[in-house]
């Protein structure tokens, strides 16, 4: 199915744009932490760097989050896997992505809401009548030290609802047996060797 091959395309991008992005992050946090232990020897606090190291954490946790869901390796049961056998874990994994897709279905909705793109243009870009109108202050919130638009920051959010929606509805798609399995788990870690590949139909 095109549909479907594009969907696995556009998954299998994201994942390479998520593992850069998560390495980025991580190396963001830890220089910006060693950066403040390094000044506090001087008895001189970088408030700043704080904030970013903080932003830059939940901002790793979020697309590190979208891409074990991709990899299939977020926390599972592997207890009631050994229990109901190879269709029951099918079954189990198949809810799992149907899950998974409808809470990122709803998040993407929530966030649109959220941001309001339609009330945004209907005031103009304007963001005082945008806040008149909507009582939406997302647009105005500032960070307590740097000052910066918060908004910018809380950009992770749609993405990250696009990002696990498309990484379910493709997992869905190999529990199915629509696509062929990819183990990411073992390609982002060699050393994962137990991360079993779900049975599906050949």
């Amino acid at each position: 199915m095109p549909l479907i091959r594009l969907l696995r395309a556009l998954s299998d991008g994201i994942v390479r744009i998520e593992r850069i992005l998560l390495m980025l992050l991580v190396f963001a946090v830890i220089s910006l932490v060693l950066l403040n232990v390094g000044f506090r020897l001087f008895e001189i606090t970088l408030a700043w760097a704080d904030e970013l190291a903080v932003l830059a954490m939940a901002w790793s946790g979020f697309v590190g989050a979208s891409l074990m869901l991709r990899a299939r390796i977020d926390p599972a049961v592997r207890l009631l896997h050994e229990a109901v056998g190879p269709l029951g874990v099918r079954a189990l994994r198949v809810s799992v992505s149907v899950l998974a897709s409808v809470f990122g279905i709803i998040l993407i909705w929530l966030n649109w809401i959220w941001f309001n793109p339609p009330g945004l243009v209907a005031a103009g870009f304007d963001i005082s009548t945008f806040e008149g109108t909507t009582f939406n202050f997302i647009y105005s919130g500032k960070t307590p030290v740097l000052v910066w638009p918060v908004f910018w920051f809380y950009l992770v959010m749609p993405w990250f609802a696009l990002t696990l929606t498309v990484h379910a509805l493709t997992n869905l798609a190999e529990d199915l047996g629509l696509i062929p399995q990819r183990n990411l788990a073992r390609e982002l870690d060699p050393s994962e060797d137990d991360v079993p590949l779900p049975e599906t139909s050949r």
